[in-house]
């Protein structure tokens, strides 16, 4: 008698799983059996997992006349001899196997299912494939949508439409290309290059071919070809791991543009890339896969090839027998150097750009390794720049003289040129357009703590505005401001001048905001006649030192000496100005002062902030040496003329004439209004949390002066 049933009269059908499990099991002998935890470490599930199979593996090996022990406290035996163990393995082989997921391959599957398709699939096709419950699917479709989110994709569940992927072209590639690593390792697309077969291999056949809706081995081998010439003929070098992502990423490029799904790249971004010398290496591939591939492929998609080559460290360096000494140059000198020069040329002040400094500080280092190596690319926008900013070019092929003497060669190509000099042009235009801001000056009564609040409201609701001055009212000049192209005033109090002016808040209202807007749509601008004129600015002088000196010391004084009053009760606003006038003086002759000054600067313009619901009482006052700051809390809040007053800043400098002073309690200010931290801690917290948050906002401006006014 057979001891394989006829073939019609089984009762059950394998999954993938259980036939793993069963083809474990013939390893093991009643001599030896195997434990649960055994198999479900070799199969890399867990126990439980494992027991929910078994009775379903019983079930087959009794229908096929196979005997199966549980031994408890032992193991598990497969009690057959090694010619009927042989028969089990092949009936396994015939097997009709029904496929089973672990959650993480099923949410990987669906995943790979919703990228290859344009079309919304059904929640039943899922369901019925996968055989699981609706609920599980949206569990899925929730856990996918988590992961999409990395690349700004979303997943669209619509009644009667299915599902589908929503997003942009670019969010897509990232997607899929993520997606491809999660099913194949770098070994696998070797394997496919190579024609070469691992029965070890973890991607699956119908895996291979899901992945290759998404991208084909022919369009890589093609790839690869393409950067196996392109590295020669450039004199580039891919590391491993960049060839294998450029394969990817680039047949994956191509099969989105069969598909007629372009990319398209913001043109500022592109106008950047189009500035680095890797642009020229994806030309040169997106060139031979237009000769060999019969596509064609547009500019973005150049730029999205660039952007892979940026960060693929791409330039050989030099070996021991070619070494060059710019690896010892300081780079910053070198490119600070490099825009003196050009400043000198175009008769402009360019280091009071961070961006070009950051910009030439990447980009002049592989110039320099390219100039020694003598390593030659192509620039495609040599011409247009020769042509359009023939000035700017000159201007870099003369300033460029100092590259060519730092690194000891005789020439520098007009392609690096041209892709330095294009760095120099966008800081030009960006000088340009600069003149199109409107200049206003800010002014209160002191020009110190209501003042500094305003501009920084100015700058966050008004970017086509530039605050070029904080100024007192008793301070204007309007020849001066006439003579430094100042278009208007933006005052928090009414003057009495001939030169145009809007009466604003510290804190801008929408009231506020429309009078702005309606001054700038009534002032007649004709910026064309201006131009940039080179600053005759010093990289520092003496009395730069003195400021920063004095800046410190300021600073360390307010941090050193912050006052908090904490009060439980006050009846009325003179109460307040009564502890206020008392916070720093030494004697009671100095309160009088101070609380005089005080009262005398709230005539000018109230001090109330209703936004913040605290006073800003501020003023310049003899009866005090240094720059002073505090904060009175009221333990309950004052309700006093239709304002409810929570606490009151109390904000100090000398009488004398000191920039200084001025600028570190406008900054004071400044950090009310941008640090949201600090205003909390005065309301809330002890004395030295108020001191820490206040010591971040300050150590930030003196670290920005300092750069501003000492850097070279």
């Amino acid at each position: 008698m057979s001891l394989v049933k006829n073939k019609d009269d089984k009762k059950s059908k394998l999954t993938s799983r259980q036939k793993s499990i069963i083809q474990i099991l013939t390893k093991f002998t009643a001599a030896n059996p195997v434990t649960i935890a055994t198999i479900s470490e070799q199969l890399n599930l867990s126990s439980r997992t494992i027991l929910r199979e078994m009775p379903k593996i019983e079930q087959w090996l009794s229908d096929n006349n196979f005997k199966f022990v549980r031994k408890p406290g032992v193991g598990l035996v497969l009690d057959e001899n090694l010619e009927n163990q042989k028969i089990i393995l092949e009936l396994l082989e015939l097997e009709n196997v029904e496929k089973s997921y672990s959650k993480e391959e099923r949410r990987k599957y669906i995943l790979i299912e919703l990228l290859s398709t344009k079309e919304p699939l059904k929640s039943f096709y899922f369901t019925s494939k996968f055989k699981i419950s609706e609920g599980t699917l949206s569990s899925d479709f929730d856990f996918i949508e988590k992961w999409l989110k990395n690349y700004n994709l979303s997943i669209l569940r619509k009644q009667g439409l299915g599902v589908y992927i929503r997003g942009s072209e670019s969010g897509y590639r990232q997607a899929i290309a993520n997606a491809l690593y999660e099913f194949m390792t770098e070994a696998d697309i070797m394997r496919l290059l190579n024609n070469t077969k691992n029965e070890h291999s973890k991607v699956e056949i119908s895996n291979q071919k899901k992945l290759f809706n998404l991208i084909d081995d022919k369009t890589m081998k093609i790839v690869e070809k393409i950067l196996i010439d392109t590295e020669k003929k450039m004199q580039i070098k891919y590391t491993d791991s960049a060839y294998m992502g450029l394969i990817v990423h680039i047949s994956l490029a191509i099969k989105r543009i069969q598909n007629c799904e372009k990319i398209q790249m913001e043109p500022e971004k592109l106008a950047k890339l189009e500035m680095m010398p890797e642009f020229s290496v994806a030309e040169e591939i997106g060139r031979a896969i237009e000769e060999k591939m019969n596509i064609s492929i547009p500019k973005d998609e150049i730029g999205f090839i660039t952007m892979h080559h940026v960060s693929a460290k791409i330039w050989i360096t030099q070996d021991e027998n070619n070494f060059c000494s710019y690896n010892n140059i300081n780079i910053k000198n070198l490119v600070l150097t490099l825009v003196m020069f050009m400043e000198k040329e175009l008769n402009m002040y360019l280091r009071d750009d961070p961006v070009l400094i950051e910009d030439l500080c990447n980009h002049i280092p592989p110039v320099l390794s390219r100039m020694v190596m003598n390593v030659s690319i192509k620039n495609s926008q040599l011409k247009t720049i020769k042509d359009t900013y023939k000035n700017v070019f000159n201007a870099t092929a003369r300033s460029c003289e100092v590259l060519k003497n730092s690194v000891g060669v005789n020439r520098i190509s007009e392609d690096e040129i041209a892709f330095i000099a294009m760095h120099f042009c966008v800081a030009i235009e960006k000088k340009l357009s600069a003149e199109n801001m409107f200049s206003v000056v800010v002014v209160c009564p002191t020009g110190l703590g209501s003042s500094r609040m305003l501009a920084t409201n100015i700058a966050k609701f008004f970017h086509n505005i530039k605050v070029t001055d904080i100024i007192s009212a008793i301070n204007i000049n309007i020849d001066e401001l006439s003579n430094n192209g100042v278009d208007f005033i933006i005052s928090t109090i009414n003057l009495d001048i001939d030169f145009p002016y809007v009466c604003v808040n510290p804190i801008l209202l929408e009231q506020d905001k429309a009078l702005i807007n309606n001054k700038l749509n009534s002032i007649e601008k004709n910026k064309a006649s201006k131009k940039v004129q080179y600053s005759n600015k010093k990289v520092f002088d003496v009395n730069d030192v003195l400021y920063i000196s004095n800046l410190s010391e300021q600073i360390l004084n307010v941090l050193n000496s912050i006052r908090l009053y904490v009060v439980s009760n006050v009846k009325n606003i003179e109460q307040i100005f009564d502890i206020a006038s008392g916070l720093f003086a030494q004697e009671e002759r100095n309160k009088n002062v101070i609380k005089e000054d005080l009262k005398r600067r709230e005539l000018l313009a109230e001090t109330y902030i209703p936004n913040f619901n605290i006073m800003l009482m501020h003023c310049k006052t003899s009866a005090v040496s240094q720059c002073c700051f505090g904060y009175i809390r009221l333990k309950y809040p004052l309700k006093q003329d239709n304002k409810l007053i929570r606490g009151a800043v109390v904000m100090l400098i000398p009488d004398k004439d000191n920039r200084v002073h001025a600028d570190v309690i406008s900054q004071i200010s400044s950090a009310i209004v941008e640090n949201e931290s600090f205003f909390e801690a005065m309301l809330y917290k002890e004395k030295d949390e108020i001191s820490k948050e206040l010591e971040k906002s300050l150590l930030i401006f003196y670290k920005r002066t300092l750069k501003k006014r000492m850097e070279c």
